[in-house]
């Protein structure tokens, strides 16, 4: 199920959710004109000073995050900036079991 991450219009913050099971701290700081995010699950770092890209998998690598993902979804694919986190800016979290299932052949 895909669920939304509650942001504040803050530069900096540190967020600690449970989703599925699976404890996850997200911190997100503001770099001269760009937003960066580190990520934990279950006390791994799996991300340091990853730059926020709009709409794309904030971890990069299947395998790192088999629980499932984060995204920061923009406007017009702007992107992100922490002013813009409770109007037109939305962190987004799917679990595994969103994820388009597909066979051995790709089909």
């Amino acid at each position: 199920m895909m669920r939304e991450i509650p942001l504040r219009a803050i530069p900096n913050q540190r967020l600690a959710v449970t989703l599925d099971g699976v404890n996850w701290v997200i911190t997100l700081k503001a770099a001269r004109h760009t937003m960066l995010c580190d990520i934990q699950r279950d006390e791994v770092s799996l991300i340091q000073g990853a730059r926020l890209v709009a709409n794309a998998s904030l971890i990069p690598y299947a395998y790192l995050s088999p629980a499932g993902n984060f995204a920061l979804l923009t406007e017009n694919h702007e992107l992100p900036w922490w002013e813009k986190f409770e109007s037109t800016q939305t962190l987004i979290y799917w679990s595994d079991d969103d994820r388009p299932k597909t066979d051995p052949a790709g089909n």
